[in-house]
């Protein structure tokens, strides 16, 4: 998720200098004696929770019209609380009003931003909800669980890949899988046993679910072959995924005997779940021979 917020952050940090350099050219340093250690640490608590807020923001949200409101929100709390801190250490000359309005005026305009965004960020929830409540009403008669690996099953991945196209189709938004293979799984089962098998597939299985959205949905498609579901999701963002799922799972393994893994993304354009898991099929089996997109987690 960094990534797709770094020019925010190296914005954030120009706009933060830019009013530090202001506050020095403005003012003059206080004395130690004139500081006061309890408006010091309430001022620099209130800040530093601030920057945790933006920090939640950029690592957990997507880039999107909801995030840029959430995040311009609380920079602008954080950069009202910069320049409050700021005041406990600078004087400045009385005839001088720029400083006091930086400090003033960025806090309620920067709330209000605040405030629209998490509306935004509500109506999505209950969006995301709604089709939560739908995909289990559909599908609540499929109780296809994997005992290894407490994914869904093949059945169930082509009853929710339907239920998901047919809604996507009709409300005109994007969808789109990721397909990861073990490659030669059958070999390591060989070399290293059943019991070693079923330890990775555990292991990986936890790891797929946990860095996923609770939105998507993660499905044991064969032995040695996983396919996620994502709704709402371009293909430009599949791929963002399917790049922080591979930095996530090389932290998987650590001996040298791990399998390889091939991860590939695709849209859904196909009108039927037959027809997209067929040509998932084709898509993995075009990254296989490629070999651009394997890795080996170490």
């Amino acid at each position: 998720m960094w990534r797709q917020h770094r020019y925010k952050m190296l914005f954030s940090l120009l706009l933060l200098l830019t009013g530090l350099l202001l506050a020095v050219n403005s003012g003059n340093a206080k004395h130690s004696n004139a500081f006061d250690a309890l408006d010091i640490l309430g001022e620099g608590t209130t800040l530093l929770v601030a920057i945790g807020w933006l920090g939640l923001i950029i690592s957990s949200r997507p880039a999107g019209r909801v995030t840029e409101w959430l995040y311009y929100g609380s920079l602008l709390l954080v950069y009202s609380y910069f320049l409050d801190l700021l005041d406990e250490f600078i004087r400045y000359p009385e005839h001088i009003r720029l400083m006091s309005w930086l400090e003033s005026l960025p806090a309620p305009v920067g709330m209000l931003i605040l405030t629209y965004g998490l509306v935004g960020w509500h109506r999505e929830q209950r969006a995301i909800n709604r089709q939560l409540r739908g995909r289990e009403l559909f599908l609540r008669d499929h109780q296809l669980i994997d005992p290894l690996t407490q994914l869904y099953g093949i059945e169930y991945l082509q009853a929710v890949l339907q239920r998901e196209i047919e809604l996507h189709q009709s409300q005109h938004k994007s969808l789109s899988l990721l397909v990861l293979n073990i490659d030669n799984f059958a070999g390591f089962n060989r070399r290293h046993g059943m019991a070693a098998g079923d330890t990775y597939l555990s292991r990986l299985s936890e790891l797929l679910s946990s860095q996923l959205r609770h939105s998507d949905v993660v499905c044991r498609y064969a032995g040695d072959r996983f396919i996620a579901v994502l709704p709402n999701t371009a293909l430009k963002q599949a791929q963002i995924m399917a790049q922080h799922l591979r930095q996530q799972l090389a932290q998987l393994a650590d001996a040298e005997h791990e399998p390889m893994l091939t991860l590939a993304e695709m849209a859904v354009q196909q009108h039927s779940a037959q027809a997209a898991l067929q040509q998932a099929a084709t898509v993995m089996a075009q990254a296989k021979t490629a070999g651009t997109v394997k890795f080996q987690p170490s």
